[in-house]
């Protein structure tokens, strides 16, 4: 399949984009959409005011309640779920052909016309709350977070909040602050739906058309690309967590390289044969030959819309084998970095990205993500036809170069979380 002649693209309202593209499922359609506002777009004073309203979407409309709008999907065997990212609003819905027309117009009522009762909020926070205070004591989730803090300044993209501070957010949103985000950032403007299945171009359009043309615009800031981490430094941070079976560590630093950069796909690919899947070297060696870990990885992220991100490895250890854990770690990560990757693994793991890549591509669900994707990092649709020809393309001898460019072991961030040996 070709992406660039199986899309079809269209600019029915001015400030919304559809992408639509017909498959073989019959009777069955998949709709994913997104637009700017997520919790990069909150109040800086608190930036979770977006998430919430995003899940108070399905919570009840000007018309109709809570439900009345899941009695309707359920009778139709539907599905309608809203969700908010670190940039985007994002909606996703499932529904049989017949029903499209109702389930559009539902989604365009809820998040048009939201209208985020007291009690809904209020039961929606105490279950945010309830879930925060579970995961205080989550060391893999509290070693990222120790990791991060240590990586980047507060007002970095990719800096992240302590559970506490999340908790404290939280308790002082009202829906006062839910209905001025709602205003002022929901709107057409960055507005993009994909489509498959068994679709018509010219009724989809007209659906959206009908439900969406009379909504205002949005009124959003211009993020900056242009932001820095932390200067790099060899540094630990430890987390204490009583009474933990485990401990999990992060070690890593900031990379100034962003997905747009030349040099990110070979970066992605070195670090994928270090610790990307089960038979990727870190398993083989610190898990498998060393029986050290429960579970170990690496990988590159935060690097996503232009901005420079990190890489880490992660890995979880009994408390009493930190300290050789980490040796251990530290010794294969070394090994990668000095001796470099070989060609051979490289093969392989052309073969297993490439082969995941079409995978992904085998469900309409996995088919309007790609899509999606692709469109919120202002990509043309072209690459994603290109995707596989640029992962063949990459050469061993270089990736060792690129990889000696950017990583530098002698200034790794290592974040712990657990119990005190």
């Amino acid at each position: 399949m070709k992406f660039k002649e199986s899309v079809i693209t269209n600019e029915p309202i001015k400030g919304l984009t559809t992408f639509i593209i017909p498959t073989k499922v019959r009777d069955v359609v998949t709709i994913s959409g997104s637009m700017l506002g997520g919790t990069l777009f909150s109040n800086p004073e608190n930036n979770k005011i977006s998430s919430l309203t995003s899940s108070m979407l399905d919570k009840g409309t000007q018309n109709k309640t809570k439900h009345e709008i899941s009695d309707k999907l359920e009778s139709l065997g539907a599905e309608i779920s809203f969700i908010s990212s670190s940039r985007h609003i994002n909606f996703t819905a499932h529904c049989l052909k017949s029903d499209l027309e109702l389930v559009i117009s539902l989604i365009a009522e809820q998040i048009k016309n939201p209208v985020f009762p007291d009690e809904e909020l209020n039961l929606l926070k105490k279950r945010m709350i309830g879930n925060l205070e579970i995961s205080k004591d989550d060391t893999k989730k509290q070693a990222l977070i120790g990791f991060l803090r240590e990586v980047y300044p507060e007002k970095h993209y990719n800096y992240r909040s302590t559970i506490e501070e999340s908790i404290k957010d939280i308790k002082t949103i009202s829906s006062d602050d839910l209905k001025k985000f709602h205003n002022t950032v929901y709107g057409l403007g960055s507005l993009n739906i994909a489509v498959a299945g068994d679709i018509n171009n010219d009724f989809f359009i007209n659906k959206i058309q009908k439900y969406f043309t009379d909504w205002k615009s949005q009124n959003i800031k211009k993020l900056s690309k242009s932001m820095s981490a932390n200067k790099r430094n060899e540094s630990i941070k430890i987390k204490n967590i009583k009474d933990k079976t485990s401990s999990d560590i992060y070690i890593g630093q900031s990379i100034d390289v962003s997905e747009d950069s030349e040099d990110y796909l070979g970066l992605m690919m070195g670090i994928y044969i270090l610790g990307g899947n089960f038979s990727a070297r870190l398993m083989q060696t610190v898990r498998d030959e060393q029986g050290l870990t429960y579970g170990i990885g690496s990988t590159l992220a935060g690097c996503g819309y232009g901005t420079s991100g990190h890489w880490y490895t992660w890995g979880t250890f009994a408390p009493n084998l930190i300290e050789k854990g980490i040796n251990a770690t530290i010794k294969e990560i070394n090994n990668w970095y000095n001796s470099g990757i070989t060609e051979k693994e490289l093969i392989s793991k052309k073969t297993t990205i490439n082969g995941s890549f079409q995978v992904s591509l085998d469900t309409t669900g996995g088919l309007i993500d790609k899509i999606l994707t692709n469109v919120e990092k202002d990509r043309e649709i072209s690459y994603l036809d290109n995707f596989t020809n640029k992962i063949n393309s990459l050469d061993y001898k270089k990736i060792n170069k690129i990889i000696h460019k950017y990583i530098n072991p002698k200034k790794f961030t290592t974040s712990i979380a657990g119990s005190k040996v």
